[in-house]
Parts: structure tokens; sequence; C-alpha cells
């Protein structure tokens, strides 16, 4: 896929989301500005709906300050939080403390988003912008801390003072392009915001709706086991009723399967000896070709494929000669010292390996 494919989905799946994103202000409104009750997947709150702050914590463990936080907040009112990187072995947390009834405004979504915070992802780094809109006006740097605008912070130059940041050249940022500005700053945020800008309202909705549900699903179970025990019960004693029905051939039928299963057996013992079976007949032809050189032999031995000939000769190398000459055995030798036991006679013992024959393993 091309860069310009990947832009054009890019493009896309943007103006997708951002059909399916809210702004709370004075009304709920879509992205074309109207008022609308629609459910949203994300709805952004404008800033004059929550209190923001922030505090450090000297946690490096997000799962021992995802604890601290959680009691902190228990019984608190509905409060995002945004867990910012570690800085001098530090983690700064941001809470946005939501006003009451701006959840009960936002309506049906997924996610509620603090504006501040999705503009912010939308500055570059050290600076700082002026926020104005519907009477509105509120100072934000990147880091997505935000002041609205009063009392002893009147200016940009003030608020970044107060930051510790560069007030020069500062970003300006009024209504008009405010919905795409929000959407693309929702598309830069990390993911583990998402997971924290769940709606607050939603886990006490499900602790109420759980126990209907769950009621339900108990007797839903519990009549299907019902259903499944009488099913299992008329079919066992349908069974049982076919068989009564046949009365002696159901013997007759018994007593033939058993006579099948024995000659099976047999069949299988017969075919496992026949598989082991060692053709014996073939040493005789090792010893026929001994004989033939004037070999006496007084012992002859088949163990598993190894042949032993024991015996005497005129000249035991021949004999040796001979055998190694027959098909089927190899690896003909002396496995003792040839010996002589007269002026005419040499006392051996050769041992030769019958190979398998062709077709079997």
């Amino acid at each position: 896929m091309n860069q310009q494919s990947r832009g054009g989905i890019g493009v896309r799946l943007r103006d997708m989301l951002g059909k399916r994103v809210v702004w709370l202000t004075d009304e709920r409104r879509d992205a074309s500005g109207s008022p609308t009750r629609t459910p949203a997947l994300v709805a952004v709150l404008g800033r004059e709906h929550y209190v923001e702050r922030r505090r450090q914590y000297p946690i490096l463990s997000r799962r021992d300050l995802d604890g601290v936080l959680a009691q902190e907040l228990a019984g608190a009112p509905p409060t995002l939080t945004a867990v910012l990187p570690v800085h001098d072995d530090k983690r700064e947390v941001a809470f946005f403390e939501i006003k009451p009834a701006a959840l009960e405004r936002a309506g049906p979504c997924v996610w509620v988003v603090p504006e501040s915070l999705a503009l912010a992802a939308t500055l570059p780094e050290e600076r700082v912008a002026t926020v104005d809109r519907q009477g509105i006006r509120y100072f934000l740097a990147a880091d997505g801390t935000s002041q609205p605008s009063g009392g002893a912070v009147t200016s940009a130059d003030l608020f970044a003072l107060a930051a510790g940041l560069d007030a020069t050249d500062g970003l300006a940022i009024s209504g008009d392009g405010m919905h795409a500005r929000l959407v693309d700053g929702l598309a830069r945020l990390p993911a583990e915001s998402w997971l924290r800008f769940r709606t607050p309202s939603l886990r006490p909705r499900l602790d109420i709706e759980w126990k209907p549900i769950a009621a339900i699903a108990g007797v839903g179970l519990l009549a299907y086991l019902a259903l499944a025990s009488g099913y299992l019960t008329l079919t066992r004693n349908a069974r049982e009723h076919e068989l009564a029905g046949l009365g002696g051939e159901v013997d007759k039928l018994l007593v033939a399967q058993h006579d099948v299963d024995r000659m099976l057996a047999e069949q299988s013992g017969v075919a496992a000896v026949m598989a082991d079976r060692r053709n014996t007949y073939r040493l005789w032809q090792v010893v026929a070709v001994a004989w033939s050189k004037g070999a006496v032999l007084t012992a002859v031995e088949l163990k598993d494929t190894t042949l032993i000939l024991r015996g005497n000769a005129k000249v035991a190398t021949d004999v040796l000669a001979a055998v190694d000459a027959v098909p089927g055995f190899a690896d003909a030798k002396f496995s003792a010292p040839v010996r002589q036991v007269n002026a005419d006679r040499e006392e051996f013992t050769v041992t030769l390996t019958m190979q398998p024959e062709a077709g079997r393993g």
C-alpha cells in the first residue's frame, strides 16, 4: 500500500470518528455545530464543565499509583485522571473533576474527554495558546495544563510565566474549526488515556442492570437444564423400549458380535506371529556351501540375525570365502582364531549376518 493510499484511509477514519464525536459547550453539538442527542463514541467536555488540578506522587509503579488514586477518589464526584510521564522520580497526575449534571448533559457515549487535553495534543512543544470561544476564554499549554482567564492570570504571557514556559509567539484558538481540531487532538491521545476516559457513570449503571440480567440468565440456565434432562430421559426410555421389542434377536446379535471380536483377536495374533517369523531354511544354504568345501560342522546356531558355524576343514579360509558369497548373507568373518587340530585339518568359528529378504522390513 503506497503513502497516498494510507493517507486516504487515515482521512476516512478521521472523518468517521469526527461524525461520532459530540462537543458539550452551552449545548451538546455534533460536527456541524447543530444540537444533537444522538449516541456518540466520544463526548468532549467544554472547559467550563470541569475543574482541573494537578498533583505529584512519589510512586513509580502504575499499579500502586492506581490503587492510591482509587482510594483518594472514593466517594468523590466523577473525576477523570491522566497520568503523565515520570519526572524526578515522581509522577504527576492531572485531575478533571466533572461538574454536577455535566455527565447527564453529555448524553449516551463511551468516552468522555476534557476539551483542554484534546486541544493540547495539537500544540507544538513548549507553546501556549489562548482559547477563546462562546464567551469562554482560557490559556493552554502543550503539556495539557490549562487556566481560565481571570484573577491574576489575564494573558497568555502571565500564564506562561506561571507555568515556566516561553510565551513568545503564542497561538490563538477560536471557535472556527474547533471541532476539526478537537478530532485531530483525540487521534493523538495515547492509548492509556482511552482506558482512563471511559464514561464514569457507566459502572454504576452496569451495577444496577446486572441484577436483572443475572436473574434472567439464572432462570434460562435452569430451564435449559430441565429441558436437557427431560430430553435425555425420553431418549433413554425410547431406546429401552426398542431393545425390549427386539427380544431374542439382541442376544443373537451379541453372540455374533462376540464371535467376530474373538476371530479378529485371533487374526491379529496370527498376523503378529507371521510378521515376526524368520525363514530359517535359508541357513541351510550356507551349511550346504560349507559342506561343499569339505567342512565338517560341529555346531550351527542362529541368534537373531547372526549365524554361527563351528567345525573343521582342510583350509578354513576356503570355507570363509565360500559362505561369504552366499546371497542374503554378509559380514562373514572368523570370530575365533583358527587352530590346527591335526596334520590336515583346521578348526574354525565363522559368523555371518542374515540380511532381510526383499519386500520385508
